[in-house]
């Protein structure tokens, strides 16, 4: 009987398990099974743990990308908030400069040039700003200039459009000035680098520590109430003409950036 090639393979297969299984039961399949498993098992072992490690690098090489992509967004987005608390704050510090001035308007009933601080003129003596507004905003030279509610000095050079200030620390400025609380008046001049001195104080008159120092409005343009500072120490001593007190000044030279003129009332 001829047999065709597919039944000769499945009648091969069949004989070959059968024999294996008859070597199995009678114990002689040990040499077959140790190459088995001391050959192709960790062969295949190897193939998958290489393909897991292929596997975990690839992830970790994508993973390292997106780090570094997600690093990129995050320092673009520090570098827009920095930019952003920046403007913020200096918004702020302007609107408070600015509502401080406005309450000085409120209080008083001065007209008043705003101008821009634009340069800043200090040596070892002397001590001027410059702002960007002259007589054609109609300033002159004696006016007063205040700057978050305080006298920061007054116009020395009026341009056309430009105005040079003297600053009270300068040692060359003078004003009449009194003490609010008291009524005792004064000349109030500049003192660099400590503070402002109120001198030629009668000897009978009354000024304390804790005063307010205000301009007098006596002897120029300058209109009376403008506030200058307060009253540090007075020096009291018996064996001369006038009193001097120490007064101390808010005024931050190198954070000015708005001046407000006044042209009177």
């Amino acid at each position: 009987m001829n047999l065709s090639r597919t039944n000769r393979r499945i009648l091969i297969v069949v004989a070959v398990g059968g024999l294996l299984v008859m070597l199995g039961t009678l114990g002689k399949l040990g040499p077959v099974r140790w190459l088995y498993d001391h050959t192709l098992v960790p062969i295949g072992q190897g193939f998958n743990g290489l393909g897991s490690n292929t596997s975990e690098a690839l992830a970790n090489v994508g993973g390292v990308r997106n780090l570094a992509r997600e690093n990129v967004r995050l320092e673009r987005e520090n570098a827009e908030l920095r930019k952003k608390i920046a403007a913020d704050a200096e918004t702020r510090r302007d609107n408070e400069l600015l509502r401080k001035q406005l309450g000085l308007e409120v209080a008083g009933t001065y007209r008043e040039v705003a101008a821009e601080v634009v340069a800043f003129q200090p040596d070892s003596y002397r001590q001027f700003v410059t702002i960007n507004k002259g007589k054609k905003a109609g300033i002159a030279n004696g006016m007063a200039v205040v700057s978050e509610g305080v006298l920061i000095g007054t116009i020395a050079d009026a341009q056309a459009s430009t105005s040079r200030i003297i600053l009270v620390t300068d040692p060359e400025f003078k004003l009449t000035a009194k003490d609010q609380e008291t009524g005792a008046t004064g000349i109030i001049r500049g003192q660099l680098g400590s503070g402002l001195v109120l001198d030629k104080i009668g000897q009978t008159d009354e000024v304390k520590p804790g005063d307010t120092v205000t301009t007098s409005g006596l002897g120029g343009i300058v209109p009376p109430g403008l506030l200058i500072g307060k009253v540090e120490s007075v020096n009291t001593r018996a064996n001369v003409v006038f009193q001097v007190a120490q007064v101390e000044t808010s005024l931050k030279v190198s954070r000015l950036r708005f001046a407000y003129v006044v042209l009177g009332l």
